[in-house]
Formats: C-alpha cells, structure tokens, sequence
C-alpha cells in the first residue's frame, strides 16, 4: 500500500466516525486505530533501521583495522554481529 492509498484509508475511517448509524462509528474508530497502529510501527521500523545501520557502519570500522591479519577474530565478530541482528529481529 503506499501513502496515497494509506490515506485514502484514513479518510474513509474518518467518514464513517461520522456516520448516524452507530456500528459505521464503530468501524471507522477501528480503522483510525488501526491506521494509527500502522504509522507507530513504521516509526519504530525507520528508528531500528537506522541504529542498525549506525551499528553496522561502527563494527565496520572496528573490524576494518584487524580482519587482515587474524581470520580468528574476524570470524568471532561477524558470528557474534549476525547472532546480535537475529536477535533483534526476534523482539
């Protein structure tokens, strides 16, 4: 769905807030709900996006100055870097 039609949603939910029959309320009060429910997680996911990037562009450089010479080490930190983004995902 993209914005347009997102917010063609919300004015629908709107018009039927207004309705005279009260299960048309009922139903555009959810929608609203719903809608706002949806705006609150795409909040959350640009936020997470961006600190997972910032993460990822600080292990990097951590990363950088010692894979070369101890493939050990470089493996260890990309296992843990993976378990830490699953992690995440899963909460």
């Amino acid at each position: 769905m993209n914005r347009r039609q997102f917010e063609e949603v919300q004015r629908w939910g709107d018009a039927l807030r207004r309705d005279e029959r009260e299960d048309m309320r009922a139903a555009g009060e959810a929608i609203r709900l719903l809608c706002a429910e949806i705006e609150r997680i795409g909040r959350e996911l640009s936020a997470a996006r961006a600190a997972a990037a910032a993460e990822s562009d600080s292990e990097s450089a951590e990363v950088d100055g010692t894979v070369s010479d101890e493939p050990e080490l470089f493996e260890a930190s990309l296992r843990a870097r993976v378990q830490r983004r699953l992690t995440a995902l899963h909460r």
